[in-house]
């Protein structure tokens, strides 16, 4: 199983959190929404912040030092919370692979509705219908391909792996000669 908080997948709850000395107040937004804000996710919280909170933080941008690296950690945070995924580009990955036209066209025949869905649930369909009828060797290598930081983002990726034993393993795995 996936690393992740199976209440952040359901919840409806309003998020809170500090960005930049501000009290910022994420409310609940259907998938949809999420999809959206996703584009940038390094702004997602400027993107889905109430409106009061949105005006503070343009102010906190104008009169705080070291405001849009706030922004962009705790755009990571939000969505690392409301997907309930271990990292941020895991949940962006799965996200914007569910809206694509061919996953799409599935989870719709499935009844997952974007626009009634939170955003964890979107994640978690998503993840369920790229891995339907996956034997081991292809879960994980969907899970590495979920898992592999961006480009510039390496150092935050920090599993407590053994990488020369994890590749062993791998080569160990059928049909990896």
């Amino acid at each position: 199983m996936r690393a992740s908080e199976a209440g952040a997948l359901i919840s409806r709850s309003p998020v809170t959190l500090t960005v930049a000395g501000v009290k910022v107040t994420v409310p609940f937004a259907p998938a949809a929404v999420w999809l959206d804000a996703l584009q940038d996710p390094a702004r997602a919280v400027l993107h889905l912040a109430d409106k009061s909170s949105k005006e503070r933080l343009m102010w906190a941008l104008l009169d705080v030092p070291g405001a849009e690296e706030a922004i962009r950690s705790q755009s990571y945070e939000l969505i690392r919370r409301a997907t309930g995924r271990a990292t941020w580009w895991e949940s962006t990955r799965l996200a914007n692979t569910a809206a694509s036209p061919e996953v799409l066209g599935r989870l719709v025949l499935a009844g997952v509705d974007p626009h009634t869905r939170s955003i964890g649930e979107w994640c978690a369909a998503m993840y369920t219908v790229a891995t339907q009828n996956a034997d081991e060797t292809q879960l994980i290598k969907f899970d590495m391909t979920l898992a592999f930081p961006p480009p510039g983002y390496e150092d935050e990726w920090d599993d407590g792996e053994d990488y020369d034993a994890m590749a062993a393993g791998f080569r160990d795995l059928p049909g990896q000669g």
